[in-house]
């Protein structure tokens, strides 16, 4: 039966590597289930609380959508500043607008307090835009993020 993602990216040339399961020596405060992005992050700041941590994954860590995703790191949600504060207020709608500005630091920090060996560039991200409509869209975008 062929995978069912291809191999990422990040891992060509091949990487050898193989982890055994391992039984827990204790007792046990949080499982996570799946060893994705959002599965490591949660078991990584779980151990940084002091809490015995255990992650079950199925497969290989980081094989499905975590491991093929490109390696982009774009901040932001699906609407915009002004958007997020018309609908949720000014206290709520800026602090969403806060939260999402931050999120590629809390990635790069992350990389930098772990000390990963994590090549990368920070200079931006590519929006694309295929009719006037949409550069009209993406101009107000950046205006509203900067």
């Amino acid at each position: 039966m062929p995978k069912l993602f291809s191999d990422p990216i990040w891992q060509k040339p091949k990487t050898v590597f193989a982890l055994q399961p391992q039984t827990p020596a204790g007792p046990i405060d949080a499982v996570i289930v799946g060893g994705g992005i959002m599965g490591l992050s949660t078991a990584l700041h779980a151990a940084r609380q002091g809490l015995a941590v255990q992650v079950l994954e199925a497969g290989a860590i980081g094989e499905g959508a975590s491991g093929l995703n490109g390696g982009q790191v774009i901040p932001g949600l699906k609407y915009d500043p002004e958007w997020l504060v018309e609908h949720f207020g000014k206290e709520r709608g800026e602090a969403l607008v806060n939260f999402a500005a931050s999120t590629a630091d809390a990635v790069f920090d992350l990389i930098g307090d772990e000390k990963l060996a994590v090549p990368f560039t920070r200079n931006g991200w590519i929006q694309a835009a295929h009719t006037e409509t949409a550069l009209t869209a993406a101009a107000n975008r950046d205006r509203q993020w900067r």
